[in-house]
């Protein structure tokens, strides 16, 4: 039997981004999972939070969409495995929002 992990675990902590080097702060009212100027994100977990992914890919920001719950979503394919992920958007944050720009230049990278 294996164990079941859990489908969120919050960790909200600082971090360089592996795409564009930034230093990434930590989330104002969620946990950052992403970088907040380029999108870019890594493949280091398989249910949010866990660090359960032994990947380690690049994620690519690839598209976005609404979510009528979560607002904005971005949409990510893993640039090693190929597995495809979501994170949401964070557009509020005080400490470093989201880049609107960034967000709109996937609307003509690739369709999903």
């Amino acid at each position: 039997m294996t164990q079941e992990l859990p489908k969120f675990t919050r960790i909200n902590e600082s971090f360089d981004c592996q795409n564009c080097g930034r230093t990434v702060p930590l989330a104002e009212t969620t946990c950052r999972d992403h970088c907040p100027v380029c999108l870019w994100s890594l493949h280091v977990d398989i249910n949010p939070g866990d660090r359960a992914a032994d990947c380690g890919g690049l994620l690519r920001p690839i598209s976005y969409s609404a979510n009528k719950k979560k607002g904005w979503m971005i949409h990510y394919r893993c640039e090693k495995c190929g597995t495809e992920k979501l994170n949401r958007f964070l557009e509020h944050d005080v400490h470093l929002a989201d880049s609107i720009d960034a967000l709109l230049k996937l609307s003509s990278v690739s369709p999903l």
